[in-house]
């Protein structure tokens, strides 16, 4: 029997605070028309908590490409031009920023590098044409606003946690039918390195995105471009007019995967809002979030609700597979994802008392559905970062809150989350704020480590008229909802959240295959993190259930436990908040046998790229082969395929391909596909 020795293993902690950061990436969007039926106006707000002087230098995606600037400082009321590319800003000199020309005539949306023109959805956008990076040496928040008298909306962007390699493309499906040609929903995807190679997998079959100016559609259940620093490359899947089709959904869910580190922001040209007749709804607003990556996210979410009653929904997106989602504290299972990209659009009458406990067995994407007021056409959506107890506990702060540029939001709210027994303190302009009646110290049902505190922002009784800036703390940690209403328009923005979680990464010994753990007789593997001191409590788990005294921070699998399993690590830090790892699936450990006796027969196919073969008889002293191939600097590459099992529609029996997401060679054998491991015959 082989000998299986321990491993060595390691415990990643990772604290950052989110959208408050020293460098921020923007990518390009597009919005149709660019008149009142989507954005006319749009501006970007810069705030740090820094109180001295902070410089923030501003360049669009290259790097390089000095924008000329129009400086708006919020608070004195005036504005300056600046050619340099770098302003100056404090937590009492908040800034908004727009692009100008050489001429100081503010770029429009559509020809800003902020919004590019719709028919630059499926090309490569340049990247001295779409995009933009912010730097400094002192932490400071990036929010993108845009409005017309009848639409609205906002982007948080998540500094330097918002790059990764693995995302998946979240939103807001189309549940009505609607006669607006706006509607539809895009990824935006900027490289931040050259040569970086982008694939967009699991798309159903048969949705459509526009290609630039041509009318033939990019389809395909895969999508793969090479982009160079700074580039941008937008799918966009435009709705079907008057009818529900895969234009509505089918890229929800779709895996997207980069080489290098690359930036996404997903959204709608135009978000449907609620059903205006029946099933129809030509109600809309724009909503647009930046995405973090998968390693990022968590399984714990708290969502609160906003002002659309019934209309909101909240969507949660499997990042692996067997995904169980358990509501407000129950002890089993409401829900089963059983794809990677599966997703379940979860009701509003899941709300109690206006908040939402989400509890998932591996990490999540969620998604909410918002609305600024009742009206059907003031809807916006959230990507909620995950609970954490390690989350800031401040946000310092929001610029001029209900406002986006001069237009006023007059139902403009702030929903906090907090850990119980902390409650926040908001101020306006200094003053501190009270809740709106009976929305203090709210309970999270399931979940008695949170609660919820709601302020009025439009009506605060600090800050001017107009300005109202808003800085949020508290004792424990806290995340921070906005949201804005006016008669025909909604936006949103979540503050504060990612990237502030411990990453709890398994480390395996003893197998084969370093990124998965074996099982059975002949070895096992032992699974383990290095722990912080005093970080917490630990709990094992295969296949969800806990392992009885598997409460180490290291776990060895019985050599007699020869089942296929997932297994898992749950930690409970102070302030009972949980922190779990990634999930490992296990295998049966290979054996090792001697090779068959007899007369071997000679391999009669050979393939070179040698200048003179290896040896004089090649490929004839090769034995018992049906092809030989030999080269000095190449190798040989199988069909390389992300989930084979969603993107090969009609695989045929015997077919083998490379499964980019499971590292492994698979083989379908006419039912079923499966990674091919050594075992005893």
């Amino acid at each position: 029997m082989k000998r299986i020795y321990l491993l060595i293993a390691f415990f990643m902690l990772r604290l950052v605070s989110a959208q408050l950061d020293t460098v921020h990436y923007l990518q390009p969007i597009i919005f149709g028309l660019y008149d009142d039926t989507t954005i006319v106006a749009e501006h970007i707000y810069l705030s740090t908590p820094s109180a001295s002087n902070i410089t923030v230098t501003i360049r669009r995606a290259d790097g390089t490409t000095i924008p000329r600037l129009y400086v708006y400082n919020i608070n004195a009321d005036t504005g300056s031009y600046v050619t340099s590319g770098s302003v100056t800003l404090s937590n009492g000199v908040p800034l908004r920023i727009n692009i100008v020309n050489a001429s100081n005539v503010i770029l429009t949306p559509g020809t800003s590098p902020m919004t590019r023109p719709t028919n630059t959805a499926g090309t490569i956008i340049g990247a001295n044409a779409g995009g933009l990076i912010f730097q400094s040496t002192g932490e400071f928040f990036v929010n993108y606003r845009g409005r017309s008298e009848s639409q609205a909306g906002s982007v948080m962007t998540k500094g330097s946690v918002a790059l990764g390699k693995n995302f998946i493309w979240g939103g807001t499906p189309n549940e009505y039918t609607t006669a607006v040609a706006e509607v539809g929903n895009m990824a935006s995807m900027m490289a931040t390195e050259d040569n970086t190679v982008i694939t967009v997998s699991g798309i159903d079959n048969g949705t459509q995105f526009i290609n630039g100016a041509s009318a033939t559609p990019i389809t395909g259940t895969t999508v793969t471009r090479t982009l160079q620093k700074g580039q941008s490359f937008i799918l966009y899947a435009k709705v079907k007019l008057n009818q529900l089709s895969l234009q509505d959904r089918g890229w929800l869910g779709a895996k997207i995967t980069a080489t290098k580190n690359i930036a996404v922001t997903v959204g709608g040209l135009m978000q449907q809002g609620g059903a205006t007749s029946g099933t129809v709804s030509d109600s809309r607003d724009f909503a647009v979030d930046q995405l973090v990556p998968v390693e990022q996210l968590g399984n714990e979410y708290v969502v609160m609700q906003g002002n659309g009653g019934t209309q909101e929904r909240v969507v949660v997106i499997a990042t692996q597979p067997n995904t169980t989602i358990s509501m407000n504290g129950n002890t089993g299972v409401n829900y089963t994802l059983a794809n990677v990209g599966d997703y379940q659009m979860v009701p509003a009458t899941f709300f109690t008392n206006k908040n939402m406990y989400i509890k998932s067995s591996k990490a999540v994407y969620v998604f909410h559905k918002i609305y600024g007021s009742s009206a059907l056409n003031t809807n916006s959506f959230m990507f909620i970062p995950p609970l954490s107890c390690f989350g800031q506990n401040s946000v310092n702060m929001i610029p001029d809150a209900k406002r986006i540029g001069g237009n006023e939001y007059t139902n403009t709210q702030l929903a906090v989350l907090a850990t119980t027994g902390n409650p926040p303190t908001v101020t306006v302009g200094g003053t501190a704020q009270a809740p709106i009646a009976g929305s203090s110290n709210i309970a999270v049902p399931g979940n008695p480590n949170w609660t919820s505190y709601r302020y009025n922002i439009a009506g605060a009784t600090g800050g001017t008229a107009l300005i109202k800036n808003v800085r949020i703390s508290s004792v424990g940690t806290i995340q921070a909802e906005l949201i804005g209403a006016d008669v025909d328009a909604g936006f949103g923005g979540y503050y504060s959240g990612f990237g502030t979680a411990p990453i709890v990464e398994i480390s395996i010994a003893g197998s084969p295959n370093p990124t998965r753990p074996c099982t059975g007789a002949t070895g096992s593997s032992s699974l383990s993190l290095s722990a912080t001191p005093g970080l917490g409590a630990y709990q094992w788990y295969k296949n969800g259930v806990a392992i009885p005294g598997a409460t180490n921070s290291d776990y060895s699998i019985p050599i007699t436990d020869n089942s296929a399993a997932e297994y898992n690590v749950v930690v409970t830090v102070a302030g009972n908040c949980l922190v779990y790892s990634n999930v490992v699936k296990s295998f049966s450990c290979p054996c090792y046998k001697p090779g068959a006796t007899g007369t071997p027969e000679i391999t009669k196919i050979g393939i070179s790229t040698r200048t003179t073969k290896s040896t004089v008889n090649f490929p004839a002293d090769v034995n018992n082969g049906f092809v030989a191939l030999e080269s000095n600097d190449k190798g040989l590459v199988i069909t390389r395929v992300a989930d084979p099992e969603i993107s090969i529609l009609n695989p045929v029996d015997g077919m083998m391909v490379f499964d980019t997401d499971d590292v492994c060679l698979k083989i379908y054998d006419g039912t079923k596909w499966s990674c091919i491991n050594q075992t005893c015959n």
